[in-house]
């Protein structure tokens, strides 16, 4: 009796043979995206926790205040702290982290691959490198910044779907809708700064070439997916209030010998000194940084023979809008008006790190460095081609290993698990503020990086902490209410606690490793001590809080997050419903002519 050979399940068979397919047609795309993600991230590819400004994961994180934007501050972390808690819920908190970061660097390499019209594997090599591999990208990574790193690695996406409108296939259905969607979904993960970025990109080519119904879906899709964090503004109430002095302080500024201009035609510019890359201020990285940009610019006229003139002129159009938003506060007049805007429009508070909306800019020089090398590789001067591919690499060596060292994981002292559970097990309601009042820290046990306090996403019940941010020797005021009330109770001379009790204040952490904490601890003179640890008091305030769930979800958020899942459910359903139709249509068709 012979063995029975064992075939391949017929379910199975087909999606194989797809993703054999896929594969061979994408290879030079999943190499670079694979590489891109072990030359950056190699060294923290391990477990443990990066901490770096605003990269906070922490372990086993609740769906806290944060998540939901139920707080008084701006609901900046809606809704992409709602991805980094539900991804955690998954997998362990670290491995989270990192599958974030790689994630949006290979989405981000892939997509501008596959967005230029290209067809030889170094050119598509070259566009996605380009688009990952510059000083924009250096800067976000350097401040933690990952949310906005994901609304970056959405725009490639994005756009192919408005050139998939523009240019639909023959006898499809919808251009890459779902690619689309989950792009869009992946730029509100990037705050309204990205999804202006988006707006700058997408828009002006759909106006051009007139298609308002695909710009009406397109706003309204992006409605949806913006109405958690638009709703928890609205819910927050009142004036932003926002502190003028902000507009100065997160300005472009020269960052290379080109000055302003010469810094953000090379993708560069960001307001803080410790964010540029080593080396930018040298003549010679900063001129032939500049030749590049320049011979980019010109690969994408070439682009304009393969595109649609709407798609080419449109993404033209968003690239200078965004460079003109970034460089209008760098002169006394456009600071004036930055300033203005901040105060009287809403949201506008958005372009005040005006470098973010450069990401335009740089899918349009990504796509023409492309262009320039697939021009290069098959013309007489193809041996060109791979030094042009690697061209922005030899430029900024620093991006390699981890911002050449800056980037390394560690792991979080036991007495941390330790102060959280023993505050989410207490029922009674209140907040708790964590002290000394600061927004950053820096541990010894974490390499002394600075970094967002924590403690923010630890706890289930709301956290108050300082929402101050210094940049420079100036203090840009924060815009949270309740922070505000208790930084005045802590400044009155005595005990803060009777004070803190009547803010509806229940606990005190005080991390005691950082600058004051002894100090501040020896002014709670009748809380109740309820945990001392190595680096963390944990303090309750006798009296406090009131009966009640501390994990509680209010109406607001829920609806923000239907409506969410709402969009989502139909924009991708909609595409299997017009099909459905044009078959039945298709079918009845035929039957009416027999």
């Amino acid at each position: 009796m012979g063995v029975p050979v064992r075939r391949p399940s017929p379910e199975f068979g087909p999606a194989l043979l797809r993703a054999a397919v896929v594969l061979r047609r994408w290879w030079p795309e999943v190499v670079l995206g694979v590489g891109v993600v072990l030359a950056i991230l190699g060294p923290v590819l391990r477990r443990g926790y990066v901490l770096r400004y605003d990269l906070v994961f922490v372990p086993d994180p609740p769906f806290g205040a944060m998540v939901w934007g139920s707080g008084s501050e701006l609901p900046r972390a809606v809704p992409s702290e709602l991805l980094a808690v539900g991804l955690s819920q998954l997998i362990p908190a670290d491995l989270a982290e990192k599958a974030v970061l790689a994630g949006c660097l290979a989405l981000a390499a892939v997509g501008a691959a596959r967005l230029a019209p290209v067809s030889h594997p170094v050119a598509r090599v070259a566009a996605g490198l380009a688009y990952v591999w510059n000083p924009w990208v250096y800067g976000r990574l350097h401040l933690g910044q990952w949310a906005v790193i994901v609304g970056y690695a959405a725009l490639p996406w994005a756009y192919g779907w408005v050139l998939g409108v523009l240019r639909p296939p023959a006898g499809g259905i919808g251009p890459g809708r779902r690619s689309a969607v989950g792009g869009g979904l992946a730029v509100v993960l990037g705050g309204p700064a990205m999804v202006l970025a988006a707006v700058f990109t997408c828009a002006p080519a759909l106006a051009l070439a007139r298609r308002w119904r695909a710009m009406v879906a397109g706003a309204a899709t992006l409605a949806g997916l913006t109405a958690p964090w638009l709703l928890a503004l609205t819910n927050r109430g009142g004036a932003l209030d926002l502190d003028e002095r902000g507009v100065a302080a997160f300005a472009v500024r020269a960052d290379t010998p080109l000055g302003v201009l010469g810094s953000v035609a090379t993708l560069g510019g960001i307001w803080s000194r410790h964010a540029v890359p080593v080396g930018r201020d040298q003549w010679p990285v900063a001129l032939v940084a500049l030749v590049l940009a320049a011979a980019a610019i010109w690969g994408y006229a070439l682009t304009r023979r393969r595109w649609p003139s709407a798609a080419w002129w449109g993404l033209l159009t968003g690239a200078v809008l965004g460079t003109v938003v970034v460089v209008v506060p760098a002169w006394p007049v456009g600071a004036q008006w930055m300033v203005a805007l901040v105060e009287h429009v809403p949201l506008a508070g958005a372009v005040r790190d005006g470098t973010r909306l450069l990401a335009p800019l740089a899918l349009v020089q990504a796509v023409g460095l492309g262009m320039l090398v697939e021009s290069l590789a098959t013309s007489g001067a193809r041996a060109l081609a791979p030094v042009v591919m690697v061209a922005p690499v030899l430029l900024l060596p620093g991006l390699a290993w981890g911002l050449t060292g800056q980037l390394h994981t560690v792991r979080y002292p036991a007495e941390w698990s330790a102060v959280r559970a023993e505050v989410n097990r207490d029922r009674v309601g209140g907040s708790l503020v964590s002290l000394p009042w600061s927004s950053f820290r820096a541990y010894r046990w974490a390499g002394n990086v600075p970094v967002l306090d924590p403690a923010s996403r630890a706890f289930r019940r709301p956290v108050v902490g300082d929402q101050d941010v210094l940049v420079g020797r100036d203090r840009i005021r924060g815009e949270s209410r309740d922070a505000n009330r208790v930084a005045a109770a802590l400044a009155a001379p005595g005990d803060p606690a009777p004070a803190l009790r009547r803010l509806g204040v229940r606990y005190v952490l005080i991390q005691t490793d950082q600058p004051g904490g002894a100090e501040v601890e020896g002014r709670f003179v009748g809380a109740e001590l309820v945990r001392r640890d190595p680096t963390l008091t944990l303090l309750r305030l006798p009296g406090a809080g009131s009966p009640g769930s501390t994990g509680s979800v209010g109406i607001v958020p829920v609806l923000g997050y239907s409506v969410l899942g709402a969009t989502l459910l139909i924009t991708l359903l909609h595409p299997a419903m017009r099909r459905r139709r044009m078959l039945l249509c298709g079918h009845f068709c035929r039957r009416d002519h027999q």
